[in-house]
């Protein structure tokens, strides 16, 4: 399998330029189409969620609005039943037998209830029957079958007290809200009648939903498989097919009707067990997307071909060039480069793309490999009177050497011990000084270098200068960069010892701490004043001594170990001057 495969890759390197463009083109094409499909296919399901969203908003709404309304007509029929002159007229109409006070309990308790109905735009009809059967009516009552009376009836009985309603039908296409009338003096719950109110749907409806309702959509209100709203609906499938509300209180799906699909969005409330539906054809909503995807099926092909037709026009103004960039050199590799005629420089009238800039570069290049051979022999000849120069002012170093030599070979003879002393330390600082071969040294070389350094200046101060030395032996294998003890040494002399007439003392402490070690050079002097101090450390001014200041000493060390290493500078508390230097631990390696 997997020599298939590399197979397969070095069949398509060795392919020509232009082939591969024309595989490359046809990927990208099928890639961007199988992007395009499936954006396409995200977008279909991300506009049905709006769809839904939408939908659901909207039927939310209107049946938030409309249920607010029937609120009102339940605390309307709870006024009615409570208010204290209806019970009043409906006792004396149930138990007096003057027809008298019968006539004008009658008309208190009718005008009482056009009161109540005024209140209310959506109140058709009300109708109050006493327990006699007597019926007390305001507002244009329809005439109902006795079915539906008996409906009613039944409906404000099943209650017993509490509020039942009754959804329109084919002949009266008001809603009516139905309780029992009953009496609450003395605690006792007695029956004194009947409270019918005819709520007109369709106002309510049209006054709160169907505004919400997009404009080639329908609303539509089903309770137990029975249309409610409105009073003929063109979706019949949905009286047959239950209740949604069984499986999701709110959902979407399509549907098709006599050949014809719909988008139905669903919400089922359970104040009156109504399921609340919101139509919308198929076609209607997504015809823009169908529309649009067939376009974009059109673009696809048309732009395949003509990118086709672009790709290899491209391929062959890449290619060319290229050929003849190629025939040029193989010419240059069978010919003498030193003696063969150089093409000429394109005129300016030709392509500057990559390949027309490579030709040009070629072309460039054989010019500057014909000059650079030129001046290579040149250079030969100035290297090698360079290095005999070099030679010449090594003569120089080893002349002062022998010199020293010299000098100490007869302060020997002669007996002058500290003359000799003098001139070896001397020459083994010269040494250390001149050489370039190690920036890194060990510690133990660093203390030779300041034990020379000390000879000479012992010889100078005598007992006026009092070193002293304590670095532990297995500190002295780690590392440290060159000259970083002996100037520190040198700027304590100049400022302790050169200033002072009692001895001075100077010593060189070695620690641990952590992963560090800690060389600590301190001295007893007059200290260092702090301004001063500051412009040495900034490189402000130069220390008095061999010219390496504490600041290049800090850069050398954070140079070689990093940031967290370098020296502090600090007076003594007890007099003095104290340079630490941190260093982390290492072996010679």
């Amino acid at each position: 399998m997997k020599s298939g495969i590399s197979k397969w890759f070095n069949e398509i390197r060795n392919l020509r330029i232009k082939a591969k463009l024309f595989l490359l083109i046809t990927i990208s094409m099928a890639v961007s189409s199988c992007i395009s499909l499936v954006g396409l296919q995200i977008a279909y399901s991300i506009y049905d969620q709006q769809i839904y969203e939408k939908s659901s908003q909207v039927l939310n709404l209107s049946s938030t609005l409309i249920e607010n309304e029937l609120n009102k007509v339940e605390r309307l029929t709870f006024s009615i039943m409570t208010d204290e002159q209806i019970q009043q007229n409906l006792i004396v109409m149930n138990e007096d037998e003057s027809d008298y006070n019968r006539i004008q309990s009658r008309a208190k308790l009718v005008d009482r209830l056009v009161q109540y109905i005024n209140t209310e735009t959506y109140i058709i009809a009300a109708d109050i029957t006493d327990v006699k059967g007597s019926s007390y009516s305001s507002g244009n009552l329809t005439t109902l079958s006795s079915e539906r009376r008996d409906l009613i009836q039944t409906t404000a009985n099943r209650g017993n007290g509490t509020l039942g309603w009754v959804n329109p039908d084919a002949e009266d296409y008001s809603l009516i809200a139905a309780r029992q009338i009953r009496s609450f003096d003395k605690l006792e719950l007695n029956k004194l009648g009947t409270l019918v109110l005819h709520v007109n749907l369709d106002k309510i409806v049209n006054q709160y939903a169907r505004e919400a309702v997009t404009r080639d959509g329908e609303l539509v209100i089903v309770s137990d498989r029975n249309l409610v709203y409105p009073r003929a609906a063109s979706m019949k499938s949905l009286l047959s097919e239950g209740n949604p509300a069984e499986s999701a209180s709110k959902g979407f799906r399509i549907m098709e009707q006599d050949g014809e699909k719909y988008f139905v969005s669903h919400i089922h409330s359970d104040y009156l067990g109504w399921t609340y539906y919101n139509t919308l054809p198929f076609q209607t909503i997504f015809y823009h997307i169908i529309l649009m995807k067939n376009w974009m099926i059109a673009a696809f092909l048309l732009s395949f071909f003509l990118l086709v037709g672009f790709g290899m026009t491209v391929a062959r103004s890449v290619t060319r060039p290229i050929e003849g960039l190629i025939t040029n050199m193989r010419g240059l590799q069978i010919s003498d480069l030193e003696k063969s005629e150089l093409p000429t420089i394109a005129p300016l009238s030709q392509q500057m793309d990559e390949v027309g800039m490579l030709q040009r570069t070629y072309r460039m290049m054989l010019v500057r490999i014909q000059e650079l051979i030129k001046e290579n022999y040149t250079k030969q000849l100035i290297i090698k009177e360079t290095e005999f120069r070099s030679l010449q002012a090594q003569i120089n170093p080893h002349f002062l050497y022998n010199t020293l030599e010299s000098i100490n070979w007869i302060s020997k003879m002669n007996g002058q011990k500290q003359v000799s002393q003098m001139v070896e330390s001397l020459g083994y600082l010269l040494r250390s000084s001149i050489s370039l071969k190690q920036d890194i040294i060990t510690v133990e070389d660093e203390l030779q270098l300041v034990q020379h350094y000390i000879t000479i200046q012992r010889v100078r101060f005598e007992e006026r200068l009092d070193f002293r030395l304590d670095v532990p032996e297995p500190l002295r294998t780690n590392r440290i960069p060159k000259l970083t003890l002996q100037p520190l040494l040198e700027n304590a002399i100049k400022y302790a010892v050169e200033v002072m007439l009692e001895p001075c003392i100077i010593q060189i402490i070695g620690r641990e701490e952590g992963e560090s070690i800690l060389l600590i050079v301190e001295d007893n002097g007059p200290g260092i004043d702090e301004a001063y101090l500051e412009q040495i450390l900034t490189g402000e001014r130069k220390s008095r001594g061999t010219g390496i200041g504490l600041k290049n000493i800090d850069e050398r060390i954070k140079l070689s170990f990093g940031d967290e290493f370098g020296i502090q500078v600090e007076n003594r508390a007890g007099g003095g001057a104290r340079i630490t230097v941190r260093i982390p631990i290492t072996k010679r390696g």
